[in-house]
């Protein structure tokens, strides 16, 4: 995609004064229940003051710390910029003060919007309306601006590629498909005006074009990883691997390589993009990153076709030769014979639409085998029902709820006893 930008001094001066100079609030969307987890990694980031909110999260930072976020937050679904609010009464209050946002500043003119609006209890009652009347807005804004002249100053980095980087070091075509995400929230005649950065959902890091049906979202394996206290310094085994997912997000947390360190990201696009600043972040993340992993990965699945699959999924995402896999049957593995000392088992067994294929009984089985050969091992089970995670029988866990695929799923956490 082509970066706008103005080669004029007076341009320059504007983004600097309204864009890149000031603090700016910025929202992380992230399911409630992942919330608190993401809460933790924004910490690790040194983000400012992030703190809970009906998005997930939220803080007031500039543009290079939203960047951050973007680049390195594992459990995050996307990163918006939140624009002034203002009071709205009426379509012609929306539509005067909406125009006074510097939109020229913010929009890539080759980027078709997609404006999502939200009402509630407000005078202005038609959320249709209301997208209208800011589609308006923005087009007689930028008309009236002039042109923006396409500068291709983006450059792909055709240099040695850092672990887990795909070619792209930029925004490298347009996309005709892809969309700026502008949503509208009137809550009781007070308006907010969010700019998606992220473009696509942040659980697409780009290794997974292949999967084996049902796949587990990257950002919900990084979050149970988190979630079960691996540190990476401790053996991760996968014993139901599908399309590579938990392994292969397990070896980028154990190299710490930055899970957005292989993708393109909306605001490369913007006339307000700062390619140095995005340059100097790309390059401390591959300075950042380890070698190798210190401690085992492991993927098992009994079918042929997973296992190739995610040795593609593996491999494009730059751990390939961090990860060791096994066709083999779940039931017959035991770590012991492998030399493993105790670390972190993850299944994502059959259940919900794949039931037919799993339901208590295999519960029952999985519990039973890591009774007799995963003693000491902490487990992360994904479960279709507490009635499920109940016929493990692995005594005292942890029960935690989440959403996937549209279905309520619970993930069992507890500790073999030694």
């Amino acid at each position: 995609m082509a970066a706008y930008q103005i080669h004029t001094g007076g341009f320059s001066r504007r983004i600097k004064t309204h864009i890149v100079g000031p603090e700016h609030r910025f929202a992380i969307v992230v399911p409630p229940e992942l919330a608190r987890i993401c809460l933790n990694e924004t910490r690790w980031l040194d983000i400012p003051q992030p703190e809970l909110s009906d998005a997930g999260l939220e803080f007031s930072g500039r543009l290079k710390d939203a960047y951050t976020c973007n680049l390195w937050l594992r459990t995050a679904g996307r990163v918006l910029c939140r624009l002034a609010p203002f009071r709205a009464g009426a379509a012609e209050e929306l539509f005067y003060k909406a125009s006074r946002i510097p939109w020229e500043l913010w929009l890539n003119r080759d980027i078709k919007l997609d404006i999502e609006a939200r009402v509630e209890y407000s005078r202005i009652s038609h959320e249709g309306r209301v997208a209208e009347v800011i589609s308006e807005c923005i087009e007689k804004s930028l008309r009236k601006k002039g042109p923006l002249h396409p500068s291709d100053t983006l450059v792909k980095d055709s240099g040695h590629l850092a672990p887990g980087e795909s070619a792209a070091g930029g925004l490298q075509s347009y996309d005709s498909e892809l969309k700026q995400r502008i949503l509208v929230r009137l809550l009781e005649d007070h308006c907010r005006i969010s700019i998606d950065m992220s473009g696509a959902h942040l659980h697409q890091r780009g290794y997974r074009l292949r999967h084996t049906g049902a796949p587990l979202r990257e950002t919900l394996a990084a979050a149970i990883l988190l979630k079960s206290d691996w540190t990476g310094n401790e053996p991760l085994v996968d014993g139901m691997c599908g399309s590579g997912t938990f392994p292969i997000e397990g070896a980028l947390m154990s190299r710490r390589i930055a899970p957005g360190l292989g993708r393109d990201f909306l605001f490369q696009g913007w006339p307000s993009f700062q390619k140095k600043t995005w340059e100097y972040l790309r390059r401390k993340a591959k300075e950042t990153s380890v070698l190798e992993v210190p401690e085992t990965i492991m993927g098992i699945d009994i079918h042929p076709e997973a296992i190739g699959v995610s040795a593609e999924n593996a491999d494009r995402a730059g751990v390939g030769g961090d990860i060791q896999w096994a066709e083999m049957d779940f039931f017959e593995f035991n770590p012991r014979k492998r030399g493993l000392r105790k670390g972190l088992l993850v299944l994502n067994p059959p259940y919900g639409v794949r039931l037919s294929a799993g339901g208590v009984g295999l519960y029952e089985r999985i519990g039973a085998h890591l009774r007799l050969n995963f003693k000491g091992w902490k487990y992360a089970v994904l479960a279709g029902s507490r009635l499920e995670a109940a016929a493990m029988g692995t005594g005292r866990v942890r029960l935690w709820n989440i959403r996937h695929g549209g279905m309520h799923i619970t993930v069992v956490l507890g500790r073999i006893a030694a």
